[in-house]
């Protein structure tokens, strides 16, 4: 089984936002084969709110220092390319991360920007997502109800070391996080 954990650090939360850091887990059968770390330039046209750069702790002039926004997509492509066969249909990524759903939109969004056609040729439709695993496991009486679904509050719960609003501290936190929750 293929799993691409991902999470993106974003210019803001609005349609047009766009994704500067890009990081991943791949694994196969539960192995780690590879993490990534990418920083991109926001695609020119991006929204960027000074609040989501606030929480990044990155100032603009950092971020313009990053590489530009389609050498990021490309060495996102190229690792894909790596573990999957795009043209067999049924090799696929099942993507997993936390609000997962969020992060597929600014995958897909940086891949229509870059007139890339075949994104979900990578991408199968099943997800894992830790936040949709609460409630159900709340309703069973196997988590608590806390102040918030905040992957950090899980996370303090769960006593995972998390640097939040880093794309690749996230999303090995999410993973940590998805494996504790399962043994519940």
């Amino acid at each position: 089984m293929k799993i691409l954990w991902i999470d993106t650090e974003t210019t803001g939360l609005s349609v047009n936002a766009a994704p500067i850091q890009i990081s991943g887990i791949v694994t196969i059968d539960d192995e780690v084969k590879e993490e990534f770390n990418i920083f991109l330039k926001p695609f020119e046209g991006a929204t960027i709110e000074e609040e989501a750069l606030a929480v990044h702790g990155l100032t603009m002039e950092e971020i313009n220092k990053f590489q530009e926004s389609n050498e990021g997509y490309n060495q996102l492509i190229e690792i894909f390319n790596k573990y999957i066969n795009k043209y067999d249909r049924e090799d696929k990524f099942i993507v997993a991360g936390y609000n997962v759903d969020f992060d597929l939109k600014q995958l897909r969004k940086l891949a229509e920007v870059h007139k890339d056609r075949y994104i979900n040729s990578y991408l199968s439709y099943s997800k894992i997502d830790p936040l949709q695993l609460i409630v159900p496991l709340q309703v069973l009486n196997k988590l608590p109800k806390l102040e918030n679904n905040k992957l950090e509050t899980w996370c303090k719960y769960f006593n995972i070391q998390l640097k939040a609003h880093d794309s690749l501290e996230d999303i090995r936190a999410t993973r940590t996080l998805f494996y504790k929750m399962m043994e519940k």
